[in-house]
């Protein structure tokens, strides 16, 4: 098992199930869609971008709010469903996903948790490492540096305790050391795995500016980051099935 099956198996659990992965995610993100195309007609995105406090007030503000909570939620609901599918064959019976808000919830709490943690572990690795050897390594290599040298360890050590995400969704309840020893075996993978994680979204943002930063670039921002959810979704169920059930699927 290499790192590159294991992230094509997720790729191709979307390409090869595209139908099932627009009846779970489908409404939902057009619902974040029409969200996010509100708030950016009522905030001065490139004042945001720029640091000017101005470009966000009253209701600019709350609809940016709202906008960023049905992101988040809104993930996290597309997550729960597609773990149900992709790990228990538990396909859509409606239009409209099924809520289970004990799960969806659970699922989002636990994110920031572990969000948390890998942040205050990478932050402190990235402290000692300019420490050291200052801010001469990331003017001389620029944002490509930072995003190898901390990114890829931030997800490497996500992916290590992901399976926790999956029992979750499934309703079950998994430790974080019983996720760490579970996926222990399958690390050289996984960190290949993250290896092409991390070059993927370096394309995407290599590509972005090409639509710029009107309404041509938030949707092409919206329609990566749908893919994107999903291709992660299925990393995550992938690897929940070789650390926890030895098989792997497609």
């Amino acid at each position: 098992m290499t790192g590159f099956i294991l992230f094509r198996n997720a790729v191709l659990r979307v390409l090869h199930h595209l139908d099932e992965a627009l009846a779970v995610s489908g409404l939902i993100w057009i619902g974040i869609l029409i969200i996010q195309i509100l708030s950016f007609g009522a905030v001065d995105m490139e004042g945001l971008e720029a640091g000017d406090p101005a470009a966000v007030s009253g209701n600019g503000f709350m609809l940016l709010f709202i906008a960023n909570l049905a992101m988040v939620i809104g993930s996290c609901w597309i997550a729960v469903e597609w773990h149900c599918y992709a790990l228990e064959g538990k396909r859509p019976t409606s239009a409209f996903p099924s809520w289970n808000g004990k799960r969806i919830l659970s699922y989002f709490f636990l994110s920031i948790l572990i969000g948390i943690g890998i942040g205050m572990a990478v932050g402190l690795f990235a402290g000692v490492l300019f420490s050291l050897f200052g801010t001469m390594l990331s003017q001389s290599i620029g944002g490509l540096f930072l995003i190898v040298v901390i990114g890829l360890p931030a997800v490497f050590l996500f992916l290590r305790i992901s399976p926790v995400l999956p029992a979750v969704a499934l309703g079950n309840k998994l430790s974080f050391g019983d996720a760490w020893n579970a996926t222990k075996p399958y690390s050289a993978s996984i960190f290949q795995a993250a290896i092409l994680s991390i070059a993927a979204l370096i394309v995407v943002q290599f590509i972005a500016p090409v639509f710029g930063s009107g309404i041509v670039g938030l949707l092409y921002e919206l329609a990566v980051g749908w893919l994107l959810l999903m291709v992660n979704v299925s990393l995550l169920s992938s690897i929940y099935e070789l650390s926890l059930k030895g098989q792997l699927h497609d």
